[in-house]
């Protein structure tokens, strides 16, 4: 069963799960993973999510709010396979 928790930047398996995703990220990104590594602080998501399947967290992601109208999703990510 897939389930999907609301939550923020704080809770203990999106802060794994983005640790997994700057991992792969520091692999593809290669000598420019210092520069984007700026852009994807995590302390300020207040508004996360973390899908689970069964009670294993596999998939994150947050929006960012611009303003009223628009938000930027960041840190989405889902655990292969």
């Amino acid at each position: 069963m897939i389930n999907i928790k609301r939550t923020d930047s704080n809770n203990p398996d999106f802060i794994a799960l983005v640790k997994e995703l700057d991992a792969y990220l520091k692999v593809i990104d290669g000598e420019e993973h210092a520069f984007y590594k700026q852009f994807n602080n995590i302390d300020v998501l207040k508004h996360t999510v973390v899908l689970y399947s069964n009670t294993i967290p596999v998939a994150c992601g947050a929006f960012k709010p611009f303003d009223e109208k628009n938000i930027e999703i960041k840190r989405m990510y889902t655990e292969p396979g």
